[in-house]
């Protein structure tokens, strides 16, 4: 599974959890000026807690940092 989304996760076997994850993982690191209330409200309509989205905003944000700083000092081929 783990190719699969790391090849391309909207082809990838997921659940609608996993997918609302991914999904919104994609949005928050291409695009997170367009992040609003209702994307919250998304996830929370599924089940996840303010705490879980805190989490998971803080875990894709810290590897999108982590990746920009390795490409950046060209530590990523």
């Amino acid at each position: 599974m783990a190719a699969q989304v790391a090849e391309d996760y909207t082809k990838a076997e997921l659940t609608e959890r996993e997918r609302l994850i991914a999904d919104f993982a994609a949005k928050v690191t291409r695009s997170p000026d367009t992040c609003s209330s209702r994307d919250l409200e998304v996830l929370r309509k599924a089940g996840f807690s303010d705490e879980d989205i805190l989490g998971m905003v803080g875990i894709i944000s810290y590897q999108n940092m982590t990746t920009r700083i390795m490409e950046s000092l060209s530590t990523v081929d």
